[in-house]
């Protein structure tokens, strides 16, 4: 699963996050990072560009769980990772089912994780 290559990313962040999205992790671990808020604006990103990973740090909800599912639908071979709070553990498992990978993690874990995820080859069979 690890890679020496770095990956074009689309950062998909949640309003009410933890997780600082302007760490320096992004830069230090992927080519480019595309960062957006709300679905909207997620959407034409993700319409208008090809992104080797898609990274979500949305609260997990009926209506986080339908707009991964549109993501997915829209491209199915799609790699996405959903970044969840630990209060939210509960919620995750719909995920796995749609071929979604997902973190569970304190917002003090956020740089590890990034640097994780930038291990991962999106192209590789999991």
């Amino acid at each position: 699963m690890s890679s020496d290559k770095k990956w074009n990313v689309l950062f998909i962040k949640d309003e009410k996050s933890m997780f600082d999205s302007e760490t320096k992790a992004f830069e230090q671990y992927f080519i480019k990072t595309d960062k957006s808020l709300g679905r909207e604006a997620s959407l034409k990103l993700f319409d208008d560009h090809a992104y080797d990973i898609v990274i979500c740090d949305l609260s997990v909800g009926p209506e986080e769980i339908a707009f991964m599912k549109q993501l997915k639908d829209k491209k199915a071979d799609q790699c996405i990772f959903v970044l969840v709070d630990e209060k939210d553990t509960d919620k995750v498992y719909g995920f796995a089912d749609m071929g979604i990978h997902a973190f569970i993690l304190t917002p003090e874990q956020f740089d590890q994780a990034l640097e994780a995820i930038s291990q991962f080859d999106p192209y590789e069979e999991q």
